[in-house]
């Protein structure tokens, strides 16, 4: 079973992605298969592991986006980088989720894609850790 982590403050610069990226390394060196969630769109956790936030092919953005045109099989794992570290993988953010709380404002149901996801991605992981954004809306 998951165990599902959420790191999360309402003011940025308190090392959230520090944290994040300091248990899920933890977590991945002593065994546990690890995902790591970077739902800030500052993408600090995605540049972290040398993607690029505002270049990312797949990302936690679509995933919302796949989602909210309920496209059938919606797959998780599609969105899931591997990193170069055994056990620890990313869902990478994009910058263009700023502005998903605005798009997704009338659709019904979008708070719960990443609980969803994660569902779907429960037997792949021991650990999630999410790094929040600074601030409150659909993705905190």
């Amino acid at each position: 079973m998951m165990k599902i982590w959420a790191v999360s403050n309402q003011k940025g610069g308190v090392g959230k992605t520090t944290s994040v990226v300091t248990l899920g390394g933890l977590l991945s060196s002593w065994g546990f298969r690890t995902l790591l969630v970077d739902l800030d769109p500052h993408g600090s956790l995605t540049s972290y592991f040398k993607m690029n936030p505002d270049q990312i092919e797949f990302s936690v953005y679509d995933l919302f986006r796949d989602a909210s045109e309920r496209k059938k099989n919606v797959n998780p794992e599609n969105y899931v980088v591997k990193t170069e570290f055994d056990g620890l993988s990313v869902l990478p953010a994009a910058t263009a989720i700023a502005t998903l709380d605005r798009q997704v404002a009338q659709m019904g149901g979008m708070g719960l894609v990443i609980a969803s996801a994660l569902a779907k991605l429960k037997d792949d992981y021991d650990y999630a850790i999410i790094d929040s954004p600074p601030m409150l809306g659909v993705l905190m």
